[in-house]
């Protein structure tokens, strides 16, 4: 497994020794499939670099039901908000496939911050572009019936993956009943949902992905229902 910090987006614009010197100070950990990384409310505050794997982030309700966040992959980073605030975890990460981490200890961390202004930049950045999301997320929970929410979640889903001339490919492709914890409904739901895009033929199901055919589309359909209006 590849035990460098090299290929974590947030370090890029350190020079190569800097990024060496990281290694070592780093430790390293690797993670298989559905292995914990870390649980909400935990008071550890490493910060964490994913040098190979995927991981997801989630939250719990009292009754027991899972909320998925979002995914992270190769190159990405997670643990941020304890190792700057000191506050315990704010979700839980478990490994979707054999995962290498960094643990990165927090004072490390934030010399960084404040000695790479670049760094200090990406950070904020990165946690306003989660606000912003989260916000969104709300006004659809708010306002939004579960139709609804089922196109916003598959719309920001093609947005984050491959766009080529208006058509999103989201692969791999999200279980229904992954779709569902991500909105909160359940997959029954999504289920019916994505067989009317079908029959519409605004989604395909390929092997290995789902394919949006119409992003603008889709886009619309959702603005409609953020406005108010009947999407048909």
């Amino acid at each position: 497994m590849n035990r460098s910090l090299g290929a974590c987006h947030l370090l890029r614009c350190l020079p190569e020794a800097k990024i060496a010197d990281l290694d070592k100070r780093c430790r390293w950990r690797s993670f298989e499939a559905d292995q914990v990384i870390i649980n909400l409310d935990d008071e550890s505050t490493d910060v964490y670099f994913i040098s190979w794997g995927d991981v997801r982030v989630t939250v719990f309700s009292e009754t027991g039901k899972t909320v998925i966040i979002h995914d992270l992959k190769t190159g990405d980073h997670f643990g941020e908000f304890a190792a700057i605030d000191g506050g315990r975890r704010s979700a839980s990460i478990v490994a979707l496939s054999r995962t290498t981490v960094a643990c990165m200890p927090a004072e490390l961390f934030r010399e960084l911050l404040a000695e790479v202004p670049e760094m200090a930049q990406i950070v904020m950045k990165r946690m306003v572009g989660s606000i912003r999301t989260l916000v969104e997320r709300v006004v659809e929970f708010s306002t939004l019936g579960v139709r609804n929410r089922i196109h916003a979640e598959l719309l920001r889903l093609a947005r984050a993956g491959r766009i080529v001339d208006g058509t999103g490919r989201i692969s791999p492709p999200p279980t229904h009943a992954e779709i569902a914890a991500r909105i909160s409904t359940h997959r029954e739901a999504v289920t019916r949902e994505l067989k009317a895009l079908e029959r519409s033929d605004l989604l395909e199901r390929t092997r290995g992905a789902y394919v949006v055919k119409d992003i603008a589309e889709l886009a619309r359909m959702v603005d409609d229902a953020r406005a108010g209006r009947e999407t048909s």
